[in-house]
C-alpha cells in the first residue's frame, strides 16, 4: 500500500499508468459520475486516480458544462486510451444539479459515486466498495474525506466516523451528524456510494421545478435530503474514500458566481420546508438547517461586498426576500435583520 503522500504526490504530477488497456465495460458495477466546468488543470489527476484502482469493472461518465477552457480536448484524448470513458458535452450551461442528472440517466451501474475533476478517490476505495456490496445490501455506504488546499499540503484535516450501519427511522436524523460532529449537517454527496435506483427515486421524489433551476450551491443538498429521507440502509465507514481539495479556481468561481449561489441556497431552503411542512420533527430539522447554512454564507456576503460594492442592492434585496418568507424560522430572520443593519451602515463602504 503506498503511503498517503506519495500517492497524493503520484496523483499530482506523474503517470501512473503504463502499458495497460482499458477496455469498454457493458456492465459495470459502478458509474463514477463527473460534471465539469473549466477544470482542465486537475482533470488528468483525477483520471489518474480512478485508473489506479484495482477495481476496473466501471464506467466513467464525464459531463462538460460548456467549458472554455481546453477541458474538452484532454477528455478526448484521455477517451482515446479509456475506453470506460462516456464524455458528455452540454451546448449551453446547465448547472451542476441538471449537469449531475444528465449523468445518472446515462450511467449503467448499481452503484452511483460522484466525483468532482479536481479531487481524488483514494487508493484502492473500489476494490473496498466491491467487497462491502458483495456482502451487504446496503442503499448508501458514507465514507470520510480528506480536505486540503490546493497545493496538496499535508497534514489534511480528516473527519473520522464510527463503522455502523443504521436502518429507517434513524438514517434521516443523521442529516444532523456530518463528519462525526453532532449539529453539523451532512449535505455532500461526494462522500457516498449510493445506488442507482435510489438515486432515480430521489430525483422522481424532488418536484420538477427545483430539478430545472440553475443550481450551483446547495445542489447536493437539496439531492442528499430526500436521499436519506427514501433509504432505507446505510453503512458508515472509517475508511478514506475522497480526498477534497480546494484549489484556486474553486475559490475564484466561487466568488464569481456568487450570487446564482445565492439564488441556489434560497430554492434549497424553500424545497426543504415544503418537503417537511407535515412532519413536526422533520421541520424542526428543516429550520436548523436554515439557520446553520445561512450562517455559513453570511460571512461570505459581508467579505463579498467589501470588494463588490456595485452589487449591494442585489444583496439587500435577496436579504429582504428571506426575511418576508414565512417559511424562514425566527433565529435565522434575526441572523439576516442583523445582516441587513451591516450592509446599510454607512462606513461599510467607505
Amino acid at each position: 500500500m503506498i503511503k498517503l503522500e506519495e500517492y497524493l504526490r503520484l496523483c499530482n504530477t506523474t503517470s501512473l499508468i503504463k502499458n495497460q488497456s482499458f477496455k469498454k465495460i457493458t456492465n459495470p458495477k459502478f458509474s463514477i459520475i463527473t460534471p465539469n466546468l473549466n477544470k482542465c488543470r486537475t482533470i488528468q489527476r483525477y483520471i489518474k486516480s480512478i485508473q489506479y484502482q484495482t477495481f476496473k469493472n466501471i464506467e466513467i461518465i464525464f459531463i462538460d458544462d460548456h467549458s472554455t477552457d481546453d477541458s474538452v480536448k484532454i477528455m478526448e484524448k484521455l477517451k482515446k486510451e479509456d475506453k470506460r470513458i462516456i464524455l458528455l458535452k452540454n451546448k449551453k450551461r446547465k448547472g451542476t444539479l441538471i449537469t449531475k442528472n444528465i449523468g445518472v440517466y446515462k450511467s449503467k451501474g448499481e452503484y452511483l459515486l460522484f466525483v468532482d475533476p479536481d479531487d481524488i478517490i483514494s487508493e484502492n476505495i473500489l476494490n473496498y466498495f466491491d467487497i462491502i456490496t458483495k456482502k451487504y445490501d446496503y442503499d448508501l455506504i458514507r465514507y470520510n474525506l480528506y480536505i486540503g488546499d490546493y497545493d496538496v499540503n499535508l497534514p489534511y484535516i480528516v473527519y473520522f466516523l464510527g463503522s455502523k450501519p443504521l436502518y429507517k427511522p434513524n438514517i434521516f436524523f443523521h442529516l444532523f451528524y456530518g463528519f462525526g460532529k453532532l449539529f453539523q449537517l451532512d449535505y455532500y454527496i461526494t462522500n457516498k456510494l449510493i445506488k442507482r435506483q435510489l438515486f432515480i427515486r430521489a430525483l422522481y421524489s424532488i418536484n420538477k421545478y427545483y430539478l430545472k433551476q440553475f443550481m450551483v450551491d446547495c445542489e447536493d443538498g437539496l439531492v442528499n435530503f430526500m436521499l436519506h429521507k427514501l433509504s432505507k440502509s446505510l453503512y458508515f465507514t472509517r475508511k478514506i474514500g475522497y480526498y477534497y481539495i480546494i484549489s484556486k479556481e474553486s475559490i475564484t468561481h466561487a466568488s464569481a458566481d456568487f450570487k446564482k449561489r445565492l439564488k441556489s441556497n434560497f430554492l434549497y431552503f424553500r424545497y426543504i420546508i415544503q418537503s417537511t411542512k407535515n412532519n413536526n420533527i422533520e421541520k424542526k430539522i428543516a429550520n436548523y438547517i436554515f439557520t446553520s447554512i445561512y450562517n455559513r454564507h453570511s460571512a461570505i456576503i459581508i467579505n463579498l461586498l467589501m470588494h463588490i460594492h456595485r452589487d449591494f442592492k442585489f444583496y439587500l434585496e435577496t436579504i429582504n426576500l428571506y426575511i418576508y418568507n414565512d417559511f424562514i424560522p425566527l433565529s435565522t430572520k434575526l441572523i439576516l435583520k442583523k445582516l441587513r443593519n451591516i450592509i446599510l451602515h454607512k462606513s461599510f463602504f467607505i
